[in-house]
């Protein structure tokens, strides 16, 4: 008897199911993926930009009147105790974009750092303090301004310390000071008796960042009248 082969046969037509993915599959796949990562590639990008308009909108809006709040809060402290040196010393300096001044004197600040090396660091209640601007080596026109500070008081009321770079786009730091009857771009508590100046006029240009600008930065003006204490 032959054996028979039918049987086998119909089973045998069942199977036609194979695993995997066609390439059209494939490349339907990856070019889903390719859309996700360019959408989410496109909101980090749009976040970091905003997040950068952000930073540069509040460096613009606030350098100044940091600075210029640091100017007044040390200015209103100034004090001479006596007329027999110059404590309090404002010059009048100039530059290729405008006024580069100086000032310097002592004032009823509190500190803490040691006074040199080997002393112990502490608080200070009365210090040596100045602004000035010097030019900056890297960029032709503009200054960096400089805040002095000497902690306690020597026999050079005006000089010593240590400088600390506050900002480096200064076009002009213009001060002046009005002795009762005018304003004077000089002052010398010693020349003075030992007085200080009724007023001091202080005027800040800056460039800060602007993004609208075409060269990232615009100048801006700031200026403060401070009333001392007779």
């Amino acid at each position: 008897m032959k054996p028979d082969f039918r049987g086998e046969s119909a089973s045998s037509s069942g199977v036609g199911h194979r695993g995997g993915f066609t390439l059209i599959e494939l490349m339907l796949s990856m070019f889903l993926v390719a859309i996700m990562m360019s959408i989410v590639y496109g909101v980090v990008v749009s976040t970091i930009e905003a997040q950068e308009r952000v930073e540069d909108l509040m460096a613009g809006s606030e350098i100044g009147p940091t600075l210029m709040n640091f100017i007044r809060q040390d200015l209103e402290a100034a004090f001479v105790p006596d007329k027999d040196k110059d404590y309090f010393v404002g010059i009048d300096r100039k530059s290729s974009t405008g006024d580069h001044d100086r000032v310097d004197f002592l004032a009823a600040v509190t500190s803490y750092g040691a006074e040199d090396a080997l002393a112990e660091a502490r608080f200070h209640t009365i210090n040596e303090v100045g602004y000035q601007v010097s030019d900056s080596s890297e960029r032709p026109g503009l200054g960096i301004l400089y805040r002095r500070e000497d902690y306690w008081m020597d026999a050079e009321p005006v000089k010593g310390g240590r400088l600390t770079d506050l900002y480096d786009r200064v076009t002009m730091f213009d001060v002046q000071y009005w002795d009762g009857g005018e304003w004077i771009v000089d002052w010398s508590s010693q020349k003075k008796e030992g007085k200080l100046p009724e007023a001091i006029r202080v005027t800040l240009k800056l460039q800060v960042p602007d993004r609208q600008a075409e060269s990232g930065f615009s100048e801006r003006t700031y200026a403060l009248t401070i009333t001392l204490p007779r």
